[in-house]
């Protein structure tokens, strides 16, 4: 009797190594997705934010892990939650390569080094759908590297033109748009928000 329940035990155990996995991607790519946002760090993104890739191999995981369950009583209890779960993930894959058909979104025009301080990069970036800009700041090196939103600006001091995005200094970024000019101060930690004055 034990031997029995031993065995059925052992059966459970590729099924759960599959599926646990599969939840280890998903919530890597969640990680990604959340270092994608102003101040999140760049490399992580880079790494994990990658919807086909991960949530693919999460989606195969899962279905392997339906394959694997032993055939008990108990395995519907597993298999509605991981056929609901793949669902999801293949039709989120799905739209991640439905996004990596289109053109891109947006393309950077300006990029240039803080005066003294290669740890620090300002980027002016063009976003495809009307006459808008982005401004963002990169600081820090390596795995502490982040990424700050300055601002969207829908135009540049010529009615149309560029957004105009300059270094005044190491810690300092003077943007010049439609509205008039902007200053921000960054700080010397690259975890923390530049502010703007």
């Amino acid at each position: 009797m034990a031997s029995a329940g031993l065995g059925a035990g052992r059966g459970w155990r590729p099924a759960g190594s599959a599926a646990g996995a599969a939840v280890l991607l998903v919530a890597g790519y969640a990680a990604g997705v959340w270092s994608d946002r102003s101040g999140g760090r760049i490399r992580v993104s880079e790494l994990l934010d990658r919807p086909v890739p991960m949530l693919g191999a999460a989606a195969v995981l899962l279905v392997v892990a339906l394959f694997l369950a032993p055939h008990r009583p108990g395995r519907g209890l597993f298999t509605a939650p991981v056929v609901l779960f793949t669902g999801i993930l293949v039709l989120r894959v799905l739209i991640g390569a439905l996004d990596t058909a289109e053109p891109p979104r947006q393309h950077t025009v300006l990029t240039v080094a803080a005066p003294g301080r290669a740890d620090r990069l300002l980027s002016v970036v063009r976003h495809a759908v009307g006459p808008c800009w982005s401004v963002e700041v990169e600081t820090g090196a390596g795995w502490s590297a982040r990424r700050w939103l300055l601002g969207v600006f829908e135009h540049g001091p010529a009615a149309g033109g560029p957004v105009d995005g300059r270094w005044d200094g190491p810690d300092r970024v003077v943007v010049r748009a439609a509205d008039g000019e902007h200053v921000f101060d960054l700080p010397d930690d690259p975890g923390e928000r530049p502010h703007r004055r």
